[in-house]
Parts: C-alpha cells; structure tokens; sequence
C-alpha cells in the first residue's frame, strides 16, 4: 500500500488509483489543552504502531511508566504552546488514528522556521487522502504561526522517508550512526521545504 501511496505522491497526475477519500471520514484539530483520556489515548495508538515499526524514535512499545513520561511532558508543552500538536481522529467517534507534533524554532533569529516530529498513523487509516488532508492542516498552522520553512529528520532509506521525498522535501544532509536499535546503527536523513513550495505540491495533488 505504502508504494502506491508514494507513486502517487510523486506522480499526482497519473493516479495510480482513486482519490474519492477515506472510507471513514476524519478531522483534525489543534487542542490547547490534553486532558488524561486524550494522553491515553495518544499513548494506546503510539504503542500499537510500535508494534510493528521502531522509527519514530522508540525501539517498541512503551511501559506505563515510560509512556505517562512521555506524553506527560509532551501535555506540558502543548499547554505552553512552545510544542502544536495536531490529531486526526474519526468523525463519528471522535477516536484519535492519527498525530503530527509541530515545534517552532525558539531561537530569536530563527522563529519562521518549525520541526515536524513524531508523526505517526493508524493503519487503517493510511493513505493519500489523509496525507493530503493533513499536510493541508500544517501549512495552514505554518501560515498562522508566520512559520515560512519546516525541517525534519529520519531514518534513511524507510518508507516514511521515501514518503517525504515524495511529498517535495530536499535533503540537507545524511548523519550515520543516527539511530541504534537493538544493537544495528541507522543512518538518518535531514530535509527541508518552504510553505511556498509545500503549498504548490499540494495543490497539485488536490486538482
């Protein structure tokens, strides 16, 4: 599913297959605030994606412990504003299948320019319609922050990565021994892209 998804991502007027959406609607939003029952929810979701992939930073899982850590300090930051948080979450349930954090630059010289991190998706709802949506939800935050450039990093050679490539990001440079996970070092990969460009890639996508 993954490679169709990137085909039509870097081919958006061939259409390798149709666009008509999810079969479940979702939307998103931005809370200010994460009460409990939303932290379990964003740790149920984060550890079932663990189970089966370890590159959005944890090699597996996360106990209670670890997770309450975790997510409590991401609660925090949210709560300050210095972190954005945006969930997907089904429309007739309001259950969270999705999360993207945003994180502007704090430095004086440096503020047009935010991180994504930690962006993960529920199986089920994989695919480019939600991509489309979603990446639609970050450039318009970008826009109301003044955020003019996003940067990122991952691991090299993945399909995420080969994802944000298709999705118009240049890389800025490859670091080896990025990550280790359990024993074996990754390398990791550095990218960027302005809102501009962001903006005409998407429009492309969504004609």
């Amino acid at each position: 599913m993954m490679e169709a998804i990137i085909e039509e991502l870097e081919n958006p007027q061939k259409k390798v297959r149709p666009l008509s959406g999810l079969s479940t609607p979702v939307y998103y939003d931005w809370p200010k605030i994460l009460d409990q029952n939303v932290q379990s929810e964003i740790l149920s979701l984060m550890n079932k994606v663990l189970e089966k992939e370890d590159t959005i930073g944890f090699p597996g899982p996360l106990s209670k412990e670890e997770g309450e850590s975790v997510i409590g300090s991401l609660a925090s930051s949210v709560a300050t504003g210095s972190k954005h948080l945006l969930l997907m979450r089904e429309q007739d349930t309001n259950r969270i299948v999705g999360h993207l954090i945003l994180s502007p630059s704090t430095l004086p010289n440096c503020r047009h320019v935010a991180e994504i991190s930690r962006v993960f998706v529920h199986p089920e709802y994989r695919g480019v319609a939600s991509i489309r949506i979603g990446m639609r939800e970050v450039l318009a935050r970008c826009e109301y922050l003044g955020i003019d450039t996003i940067t990122l990093d991952v691991r090299a050679n993945t399909r995420i990565h080969k994802l944000w490539q298709a999705l118009g990001f240049d890389t800025i440079g490859i670091m080896q021994d990025y990550a280790r996970v359990n024993g074996k070092s990754y390398a990791g990969c550095y990218m960027y892209q302005s809102i501009s460009v962001l903006k005409d890639r998407m429009s492309i996508l969504s004609s």
